[in-house]
């Protein structure tokens, strides 16, 4: 018997609000979809804003992979009605629906005291105003922050020519992102791009004279033209607040992306997906995934799971990749923080090379670096050598 609702509400026009769409319309739902997002341009594709749109002069691109036939509401959600599934909205009333959909993503954190002035990249218009003051001419910047984001950052501003420093209170960069593995690795990445890089350093100010900054760091001081904050990402929950629901670190769901309430019970109807979802992992903890991958995951499981099927797209291990330096790097599994680092292929040519994490004897993680086919197999347990 099907569960799926007659009436789904979504808030946020993400990649995982997508498949979720798509893949109801696959199994056959004629139902209504109402998506809302604050976002005046959403959706578009956030990964390509730290790459190809901070190195070109083009707009930003509508998402090629949003359903064509689903509108999106420009709407802010204030707060939600949990046990009548009604979304409160900060202009247009309130929306109420059979089940709705949690899909806001995460915001930027912000450094405690940070002056008006600083950037950061999570939006388009944070994209926008971040071209605009490169293309007026900034010569140089300071990122605080060596995760992902920042390190995409480094990349691509380092590409346009500008002398560009990283400060991180991390021992080394993408310290979440692998694991703790390859940090020298990729420390070695951004100098021999040039980057200038302080690790195991704290923040201590953060100051402005006319057009230049001064960033103090451990007793020492760095100027740049521009500030650029990627020190992380918090989950877009604020409006939830009076909910009722679990909002430890996101909205902390079931396995499957039931929102569970304060109590712990499941909130009838209400879901979430993508990057704000804190999912019961099989340590009985609970985890988000910031990954492109593992949305689209969240999105087709609920739409099955709507349609009475028992989805094994969630039983996949997390995969996540991220451009930089020339760079192609891709993560497979859970990569663990004690596991053994192995170096499985090089072709150093290419700058190419595979490394599996973990003893032979556990599942193992792979980490690839401008090694897609190799990647692949590993991934799949298929032997490098066939």
């Amino acid at each position: 018997m099907t569960r799926l609702p007659e009436r789904v509400a979504i808030v946020g026009a993400s990649v995982a609000s997508a498949m979720l769409i798509e893949r109801s319309r696959e199994l056959g739902f004629a139902g209504e979809f109402i998506v809302l997002d604050s976002d005046p341009k959403a959706p578009y594709d956030r990964p390509p804003l730290s790459k190809q749109f901070l190195l070109g002069t083009g707009p930003v691109e509508a998402a090629e992979w949003w359903p064509e036939a689903t509108p999106v509401i420009n709407a802010k959600a204030i707060g939600l009605l949990t046990d009548k599934r009604t979304i409160l909205l900060d202009k247009l009333g309130e929306v109420a629906a059979d089940a709705v959909v949690i899909a806001t993503g995460a915001g930027s954190i912000r450094l405690p005291n940070e002056p008006a002035g600083v950037l950061s990249l999570r939006t388009a218009q944070d994209a926008v105003a971040l071209r605009t003051a490169v293309d007026a001419g900034a010569a140089s910047a300071i990122i605080i922050g060596a995760g992902t984001i920042g390190a995409e950052l480094a990349s691509t501003l380092a590409q346009r020519g500008l002398a560009v420093t990283v400060v991180d209170l991390a021992p080394q960069p993408m310290q979440r992102f692998f694991s703790g593995h390859l940090g020298e690795e990729a420390k070695a990445w951004m100098h021999q791009a040039g980057v200038v890089t302080h690790f195991g350093v704290a923040v201590e100010s953060i100051q402005k004279a006319d057009a230049h900054w001064t960033v103090s760091v451990s007793g020492l001081d760095l100027h740049a033209d521009l500030v650029i904050s990627a020190v992380g990402a918090r989950p877009n929950t604020e409006w939830l607040t009076y909910s009722g629901l679990d909002l430890s670190n996101g909205v902390r769901c079931t396995a499957d992306g039931k929102a569970l309430l304060n109590t712990g019970e499941v909130a009838d109807g209400i879901f979430a997906i993508g990057d704000v979802s804190a999912r019961r992992v099989e340590d009985g903890t609970y985890r988000r995934f910031e990954s492109w991958t593992q949305a689209q995951r969240h999105g087709a499981a609920l739409a099955e799971y709507f349609a009475g099927f028992e989805s094994t797209e969630l039983e996949m291990a997390p995969y996540g990749w991220t451009e930089q330096f020339g760079r192609k790097v891709q993560v497979h599994g859970m990569l663990p923080p004690a596991g053994e680092l192995v170096q499985v292929y090089a072709a150093e040519e290419r700058n190419a090379a595979l490394y599996r994490v973990g003893s032979a004897e556990e599942e193992a993680a792979w980490i690839g670096v401008n090694a897609p086919r190799q990647f692949s197999r590993a991934a799949m347990g298929m032997s490098l050598l066939s």
